[in-house]
């Protein structure tokens, strides 16, 4: 069997064979599948649209990353008009990537925003710095750690300590390593952006 899922949008005319619910409003989105050019009579929703494609890949059991991918979809949506164009073309990327089963790919755009967002928390910290003075990602994390432990009113110490992590998964997604990205590690990824971006506008970080 192909592992290739496509999704034709039709009008429901049963409920969906994921959840069992139906159309709840005129705005709800329903999906035929197809398997390769195979159609399946199978009629998902949009809630559910991810986590088909996540069966396929990695068993029946991981079916609940459906409602993160929704959960981090929904999150992005109300954080479009806060970012810069580029960035949010790079999240939504890495959500596509992660659908198809691309994790690496999908690891290679996280860690891109999250280099960008280490930047953004450097600046707002320590200001502009010229061409030749500007320190590598790992530098600029270990120079905002050190003084984040010293705020104890924000959460910031943790949130550069989840960017550490970040930057050690987007290693191993660029570089030929023996470490393999899993879905579950590009869950933990998306999950930790939305909740960076959050916390950094919340607390005014960047």
């Amino acid at each position: 069997m192909s592992n290739k899922v496509n999704f034709i949008e039709v009008e429901p005319e049963q409920p969906c064979w994921y959840c069992g619910r139906r159309r709840l409003s005129e705005r709800e989105r329903f999906y035929r599948v197809f398997l390769g050019d195979n159609e399946t009579g199978i009629v998902i929703c949009e809630l559910c649209k991810g986590g088909f494609s996540t069966r396929l890949l990695e068993g029946p059991e991981k079916t609940h990353a459906a409602h993160l991918v929704f959960y981090v979809r929904r999150s992005l949506l109300g954080l479009e008009r806060k970012l810069p164009e580029k960035i949010t073309a790079e999240l939504n990327s890495a959500v596509e990537n992660y659908e198809a089963g691309e994790y690496s790919t999908s690891f290679r755009s996280i860690g891109f925003v999250a280099e960008w967002l280490t930047k953004k928390l450097f600046t707002k910290k320590f200001g502009e710095l010229t061409t030749g003075e500007k320190p590598s990602w790992e530098s600029s994390l270990g120079r905002l750690l050190e003084v984040s432990r010293k705020d104890k009113r924000t959460p910031e110490e943790a949130l550069i300590c989840q960017l550490f992590s970040l930057k050690w998964f987007r290693n191993k997604a660029d570089h030929p390593s023996e470490y393999e990205i899993t879905g579950e590690d590009v869950r933990l990824g998306l999950i930790s952006i939305v909740y960076l971006f959050h916390q950094t506008c919340s607390y005014n970080l960047v």
